[in-house]
């Protein structure tokens, strides 16, 4: 079965960090990278472009998808 998608990112997206909930990170806000799966439980697995792997929880992190140029098309994954 297919985990169900709460935050409608899809594989491929590209994000913008705004805010992660982890005391541990060294990511920046506004660092970016590209969605590279959502695994069973809702995490959202990034490829950082600074090398980083950590993934964005819904609901706990904060996050902006942008286009290839980018800009901003949606908060937190959140389709028009």
């Amino acid at each position: 079965m297919k985990p169900q998608n709460l935050t409608n990112v899809e594989k491929g997206d590209r994000v913008q960090l705004i805010y992660m909930y982890d005391p541990y990170s060294t990511l920046p806000k506004g660092a970016t990278g590209t969605v590279d799966c959502i695994d069973a439980i809702g995490t959202i697995h990034v490829r950082w472009d600074c090398g980083s792997r950590l993934g964005l929880i819904a609901g706990v992190d904060s996050w902006l998808v942008i286009d290839r140029n980018g800009e901003a098309e949606r908060e937190n994954g959140e389709r028009p």
